[in-house]
């Protein structure tokens, strides 16, 4: 399986071009307003998402329910996390926004390099036709356009502290022991745990079991995968940190000093 398809260059670069436009004027009409009033876009996408779920659900019980629609995937948590984001409002919210927006910064990461892993180019093609893909596509583009959205708009700024890490940290192993046992289980590839969808990951643990066994094979790969998504997390709370402090310095920059126009006034 191929990263990139012509299918997804000729949607994907385009959807996020149009969504970066619309955060940009969510920005200038939003801004100035209070924290609740900016915070209205992304609670009308949490909405849209548990309605997205719902219709989901649904319409797999219709066809003989599949396991596989479990929401256990890695892409799953933002039906938890994007209303807790949006409505949560009490102890410990700034570490579940982290949460969120570490989740939706590495989505938007394997968005750039491996549209293909993250949906197939046959959901694209089905986006009109049929439910599931027009729901797994307008879905993970629904996550990223409320990235945009919480960026421009202000709406988190991850503190970089070590309660934070150890929250996101802990969360983390949270998902990916659920994932993982369920995945082994009722024998359902949740978050790639059972197997990559990655050719060649999905090669290299076939040669593995053939050296060292299926068992030790099984553990290593889970170990790794596990260790993976929690660096993952990691990372891209403080890539997002990193990018807010950006954006902060360069409005910073591009702001005139009021109070030194005054003076030399």
């Amino acid at each position: 399986m191929g990263f990139w398809t012509k299918e997804h260059v000729i949607t994907v670069l385009p959807a996020f071009a149009v969504m970066i436009l619309l955060s940009l004027l969510a920005r200038r009409w939003l801004i100035g307003k209070s924290f609740e009033r900016r915070m209205i876009p992304l609670k009308i996408i949490a909405v849209l998402l548990i309605l997205l779920e719902v219709g989901k659900q649904i319409c797999s019980a219709r066809q003989g329910y599949n396991l596989y629609h479990i929401p256990l995937h890695f892409c799953s948590l933002f039906i938890y996390l994007l209303p807790l984001y949006a409505f949560y409002r009490g102890k410990g919210e700034g570490n579940v926004r982290s949460v969120a927006s570490a989740a939706m910064t590495s989505l938007l990461f394997g968005m750039l390099v491996m549209p293909n892993v993250i949906y197939e180019a046959v959901r694209l093609e089905a986006f009109f036709t049929d439910y599931l893909a027009f729901h797994t596509v307008f879905f993970h583009n629904l996550v990223i356009f409320a990235l945009f959205l919480s960026f421009s708009l202000d709406l988190h700024k991850p503190s970089g502290g070590r309660g934070e890490a150890a929250f996101i940290l802990a969360f983390g192993i949270g998902f990916v022991a659920l994932a993982a046992v369920v995945s082994h289980a009722l024998e359902t590839n949740y978050s790639n745990f059972l197997y990559s969808t990655v050719d060649a990951v999905d090669r290299l643990a076939e040669q593995l079991k053939l050296s060292i066994g299926e068992m030790p094979t099984t553990i290593l790969y889970t170990a790794i995968l596990a260790v993976l998504h929690l660096l993952l997390l990691l990372a891209t709370n403080y890539i997002f940190l990193a990018c807010c402090i950006a954006k902060e310095k360069l409005l910073a920059k591009n702001t005139p000093d009021r109070t030194a126009q005054r003076s030399r006034k």
